[in-house]
């Protein structure tokens, strides 16, 4: 009987083992199949047309189908974005992969819209795609479909191309006060990211100062972001002019694709001023405050039919921000900067949003997702300013627009005020418009023209800021003096992508030519106009987690003293805006001063 029985178990392992063996050899199968389709759509040669694509085009074919299965597979740094790289080139990438953990299988389903047995939508996966795409420790993602032979199945492989993740940067002042920054964008393959900051300066006591974050991404599958952070220099929520010690968390979860129904955010911050420099106690401003912020919102129409992508999106805002002890000072009593502020807003966003790929914007080869369709925010409120309650309103429109040949536009408006005494206060009124050619491609080169347009007014002031000038808007000048209630700007740059390439370091040299022009109420020049023309490199490697590095010169004809000069910057992480959220959080109508 013993025999037998051992018989029977024997058998039914070995049917086991064989049904395992065929389950395993039929993924294997199918997730090499997808590796070579995946490779085919992540690589491409420097000769290849600029890539113009609808985010859901290739999944349509398979919408309604049932998703059997959800695979992962990772490619190695050897293999390029752009094809067959120099041997040099392969050899770096082939000792990044020793040095760097791959995401993990775990991680990346954290970040999944989709699941097994769900139907399949194209427009969820071209918005899945994007997400995972748009996370700092991820070069690009891919989803393959393959087809179930005699089913109405498919079997999804999502296949991804990580970023080597550790990076280091200096700044600050050598050889008197340099600032170094440490950190890893994907600890362990776990997307958790630590990083330090270090900075050492003579005239400082201490004359070190040191800073910490850790946050990881979709924290436990919830897609929200969750961070900490403790900051000796400066670089918390900063807002006033004093250096400040900080430590605070966040937590944030945005509106991913329009077929989600959360979206939340919470951050609390301690913030206290140091007199690290030792400025004598007339001159230094001793404060302490604290900040709480938090907001919800509910998406309406998630279940909508899959074509349909208009949607509204209700939200919710808190948000105080108390002083437990301010700067002592008779000067500052009347500045917003300094004194509490708190207020409740809500808002209801009426959207439609599509996105196309393409590259060349930011990125040097790699996909970048600029949206398309429109937004309406009718924005109402309660605020608090110095020691005034008063109710808020704003409407903003936004509407971005692509064509299939690969150009781009995008039109803002914005208009907001207060209220008091049935009278309008700190109105704002904010017009911005952007337009982005299509690439040209001349040889192996290239070219991109842009423009950007601004127009900002301000009412009735009371409590907001006169309009400044900053290298935002002409790169090396600061204006801040002038009453200014009215400006101007326009910005026009051409930028070529080259072919050339230095140890997987590409570059892109580009000149523009910005103007600005400012009403003064007390000027003898009412109208005040500066210029700015700059030429310079954008430099990159899309395999490491820096972002675009930008080195600029730029010849001011007339400074704010009224003479010439010229200015030279270093910028780096230069990134297209954040495509992966649709709405974000109610806010005040920010103008840049």
């Amino acid at each position: 009987m013993r025999k037998h029985i051992l018989f029977i178990v024997s058998i039914l392992f070995s049917l086991q083992c064989y049904s395992q063996n065929q389950k395993d050899s039929t993924k294997i199968s199918i997730t090499q199949k997808a590796l070579g389709e995946g490779l085919k759509l992540i690589t491409r040669t420097g000769g290849d047309s600029v890539l113009v694509e609808n985010s859901e085009d290739r999944f349509l074919p398979y919408e309604g189908k049932i998703i059997r299965n959800i695979y992962i597979e990772s490619i190695g740094f050897e293999k390029s974005i752009y094809g067959n790289e120099k041997p040099i080139t392969q050899k770096i990438g082939r000792t990044a992969n020793k040095l760097h953990t791959n995401t993990r299988e775990k991680t990346i389903r954290q970040h999944l819209f989709i699941r097994p047995n769900d139907l399949l939508n194209p427009y969820k996966l071209g918005d899945n795609e994007r997400f995972l795409r748009n996370k700092d420790f991820i070069l690009e993602s891919r989803f393959v479909v393959i087809t179930v032979d005699n089913s109405d199945s498919v079997d999804v492989t999502i296949v991804t191309r990580d970023v080597f993740s550790i990076g280091l940067s200096a700044g600050g002042s050598f050889p008197s006060a340099p600032k170094f920054n440490l950190y890893d964008a994907n600890l362990d393959g776990r997307g958790q990211r630590i990083e330090f900051n270090f900075l050492f300066d003579q005239d400082r006591k201490p004359k070190t100062g040191f800073g910490a974050s850790f946050k990881k991404s979709s924290f436990l599958g919830s897609f929200a972001d969750l961070e900490f952070f403790y900051t000796q220099l400066n670089s918390g929520f900063s807002y006033g002019d004093e250096t400040e010690y900080a430590t605070g968390i966040i937590i944030d979860r945005q509106l991913v694709s329009p077929y989600s129904r959360m979206a939340g955010g919470l951050q609390l911050s301690k913030n206290w001023s140091r007199n690290v420099y030792s400025r004598p106690d007339s001159a230094f401003l001793d404060y302490s405050y604290n900040l709480v912020d938090l907001w919800a919102g509910y998406n309406f129409g998630a279940k909508k039919k899959i074509q349909d992508r208009n949607r509204a999106f209700l939200a919710l805002r808190v948000f105080d921000g108390y002083y437990s002890r301010q700067p002592d000072l008779e000067g500052l009593i009347r500045n917003k900067i300094y004194n509490n502020a708190s207020g409740v807003l809500a808002a209801m966003t009426f959207y439609k949003r599509d996105f196309f790929k393409t590259q060349y914007v930011f990125g040097f080869g790699r996909t970048e997702d600029v949206p398309y369709g429109y937004s309406i925010t009718p924005t109402f409120g309660l605020v608090r300013q110095l020691r005034t309650q008063r109710p808020y309103a704003a409407i903003k429109l936004e509407y971005n627009a692509a064509f299939s040949s690969g150009s781009f536009y995008d039109l803002e408006f914005n208009v907001s005020s207060y209220f008091r005494n049935s009278i309008l206060e700190d109105a704002v009124f904010t017009s911005n418009i952007s337009y982005a050619t299509k690439v040209f491609t001349i040889g192996r080169f290239k070219i991109r023209n842009s423009a950007m347009l601004n127009y900002t007014q301000l009412f009735n002031v009371f409590a907001n800021d006169w309009l400044q000038i900053d290298s935002s808007i002409i790169p090396g000048l600061r204006i801040r003096e002038l009453d200014a209630s009215k400006r101007n700007s326009l910005g026009l740059q051409t930028i070529v992508f080259t072919p050339w390439s230095i140890i997987g370091f590409r570059i892109a040299p580009f000149t523009a030519v910005n103007w600005a022009m400012m009403k003064c109420r007390t000027c003898e020049e009412k109208n005040n106009i500066y210029t700015g023309i700059s030429a310079g490199m954008r430099i990159r490697n899309e395999n490491l987690i820096f972002g675009t590095m930008e080195l600029k010169a730029t010849y001011i004809p007339n400074d704010e003293s009224g003479d010439s000069k010229f200015s030279f910057s270093f910028r780096q992480n230069l990134r297209f805006r954040k495509t992966e959220v649709f709405v974000t959080a109610p806010s005040l109508n920010r103008y840049n001063n």
